[in-house]
């Protein structure tokens, strides 16, 4: 199984890949970061509510969000035990008919199942497709198509508690995952490793831009704004050496004309630049 807890970058990176909306992601990573802390540490992937049967990133109910977490499930090709076909079908569309509302919640059998899932397998990208659904049920639940309206149904105390100046625990965590939600959203992020002035690393392909690290599974990582100023930096001193080996040819065709006429030559000839070895590499890499 992979890693217990996740960052917010990568907790963005999951809601994007099932289609969440910008605006949405925004409202909810704070949310989901305090439901599912474990210890202090939010993000924890198997987090479990103390008071319900609560799983995950984004506290998926076993009990009322049955058909939320039966569609990615079935999407995600997770055969869920004693699912009639009439129980499909009631799931599938969160719809009753007379006689049929107690399809619309697992059995004991399935919860168990549900839970486990929820404990030893579900990944953080299954986290974020149940979170769709989840969103996509309650929505039509309440019959508007308010998201903050259905988040509040979804999440009443949390967010109750980011909307209590007093809480200072529940404010101090909304401050610091909106700061850095902000930052990754508008890619404006502050923070550079080490390595990243690496140039023969900046634009080598499989490895993520800036930082010398190997993709993960290809996924596509934005350009930081330090990585942007390291490749500008490099093209000024390109710019620099063209400017003056251009200036050398000038120079010597004037002393050719001088001396042809017998005048003396001039000697104000820029001399070539010297340069790091680090952007002699960066250099090779952008004239390929």
């Amino acid at each position: 199984m992979e890693e217990t807890n996740y960052t917010v970058e990568e907790v963005i990176e999951a809601l994007q890949s099932v289609g969440i909306a910008e605006e949405i992601i925004e409202y909810v990573v704070p949310i989901a970061g305090y439901e599912s802390r474990v210890g202090g540490v939010p993000f924890t992937r198997d987090a479990l509510d103390k008071e319900s049967p609560s799983w995950g990133i984004f506290q998926a109910n076993l009990n009322s969000m049955a058909p939320s977490i039966y569609k990615a499930m079935k999407e995600l090709g997770v055969e869920l035990p004693g699912v009639t076909d009439e129980q499909d079908k009631v799931l599938l569309k969160n719809v009753a008919q007379p006689g049929q509302q107690s399809l619309l919640k697992f059995s004991s059998k399935q919860k168990k199942f549900a839970a486990e899932w929820f404990k030893t397998q579900a990944n953080l990208k299954d986290n974020a497709l149940v979170f769709k659904y989840m969103l996509e049920q309650k929505l039509k639940d309440i019959n508007s198509d308010d998201y903050k309206e259905a988040m509040k149904e979804l999440y009443v105390l949390t967010i109750d508690k980011f909307n209590d100046p007093n809480n200072t625990d529940a404010q101090k965590l909304k401050q610091e995952i909106e700061k850095q939600v902000k930052e990754i959203m508008s890619g404006e992020k502050t923070e550079v490793p080490s390595d990243a002035v690496d140039p023969e690393r900046l634009y080598t392909p499989g490895y993520e831009p800036g930082t010398g690290r190997p993709l993960d599974n290809g996924k596509t990582i934005p350009f930081t704004k330090n990585v942007s100023t390291a490749r500008e930096s490099t093209l000024r001193s390109k710019q620099a050496e063209s400017y003056g080996r251009v200036t050398q040819m000038l120079e010597a065709q004037v002393n050719k004309q001088k001396k042809a006429v017998g005048q003396e030559p001039i000697n104000t000839v820029v001399p070539e630049p010297t340069l790091s070895d680090s952007v002699k590499a960066a250099l090779k890499l952008l004239t390929r």
